[in-house]
């Protein structure tokens, strides 16, 4: 019995050891943020990213973008963003580790899924320049909103608060980096982010 429980309290002491960014949810799911540093982020540009109240947040210095880690091809993103009034951000797909030199607040080549409910064409829910979104949403600026996102294949279905916002292919996408946009004059948090990786599975 004594033998068995220093074995159950090692278990638990390993698990607890491991890094949040490791550990695995329901269905396989990885925590990409830990809530407490930027961990497993590579900030780009002149954006000031901190992390204050369990949240990543921008709201300070130029424009930029925080990218992952590791690159991810086939996969299932969840997270939460509250942007600001007349906010402007987006969370790029497929992003390349290069910043556009004209526009330091994207990746020189990748996705955007739009979180910009002033955008009079590519609005919140769009994949900017790309695929039009299939409903008008308009998410309330300074509360919490939920983005799922299943990348397959080059096809994208997305929704934002349990409403399908797309359901189409993104042309020649391509395995690359999650990214997380921040504009000058702007305040963007993130919080809750957690990814599946589908590749296995093809």
């Amino acid at each position: 019995m004594r033998h068995t429980l220093c074995v159950l309290l090692a278990g638990a002491a390993c698990l607890l050891a491991q890094p949040a960014s490791t550990k695995k949810g329901a269905g396989g799911e990885v925590a990409l943020f830990d809530g407490k540093s930027l961990a497993g982020w590579r900030p780009e540009g002149g954006a000031q990213w901190r992390v204050e109240g369990g949240a990543i947040v921008a709201d300070a210095g130029d424009d930029g973008w925080l990218r992952s880690d590791k690159i991810y091809s086939d996969f299932m993103l969840s997270l939460e963003y509250r942007n600001s009034p007349k906010g402007n951000s987006g969370i790029f797909l497929g992003a390349s580790k290069e910043t556009n030199p004209k526009e330091r607040s994207n990746p020189a080549h990748g996705f955007e899924f739009q979180i910009n409910n002033e955008d009079p064409k590519w609005a919140t829910g769009s994949i900017e320049d790309q695929l039009q979104r299939l409903k008008e949403v308009n998410p309330a600026p300074n509360q919490w909103h939920r983005v799922e996102l299943t990348l397959r294949g080059g096809h994208l279905l997305a929704f934002i608060d349990g409403q399908k916002v797309l359901d189409g292919s993104l042309p020649g996408y391509k395995p690359g980096y999650i990214g997380l946009q921040h504009h000058k004059g702007s305040k963007i948090e993130f919080r809750n982010i957690r990814i599946r990786d589908l590749s296995a599975g093809r």
